[in-house]
């Protein structure tokens, strides 16, 4: 594989037809391959992502960023793609009904904490009267 973009001094001369050239969805590195490694799964040498290698049509193409994958590829494609969907969405299921549960949990907390501060002045209160009267105890004898 060859790196395009962090190596601008390479000549063309070195890429040939057979080469196929793609980017990195994850960072965008642009990268070369030889076409017998369409449809590999390979490694980004930058970011270290897994990128899938296009393939292309043996018909010319009149643009570099034209891409054409087999209708298998892109059945695949598709439903690893709906895999990872359903995967996300039963995610998001159980956290937000963990959330729900914290939230439940945080406000009886808070209330749980509010009685303790009423007995807690109450206790206070209490505690200043025992006081005053065994002030008011020790000056009468």
């Amino acid at each position: 594989m060859t790196d395009t973009k962090t190596n601008p001094e390479q000549k063309n001369d070195q890429f040939t037809e057979d080469d196929i050239f793609f980017e990195c969805p994850h960072c965008g590195k642009s990268m070369a391959i030889d076409k017998r490694g369409m449809g590999l799964t390979i490694e980004c040498p930058d970011c270290g992502g897994l990128v899938r290698v296009p393939t292309v049509s043996n018909e010319k193409v009149d643009s570099p960023d034209s891409v054409n994958m087999p209708t298998e590829a892109l059945a695949e494609a598709l439903e690893e793609s709906r895999k990872q969907i359903d995967e996300l969405t039963s995610q998001v299921s159980k956290l937000t009904e963990r959330r729900n549960a914290l939230e439940k949990t945080t406000a009886s907390q808070k209330g749980r904490i509010e009685e303790l501060r009423h007995e807690f002045s109450n206790i206070q209160a209490a505690l200043d009267q025992i006081s005053l009267i065994m002030v008011n105890g020790n000056d009468t004898e």
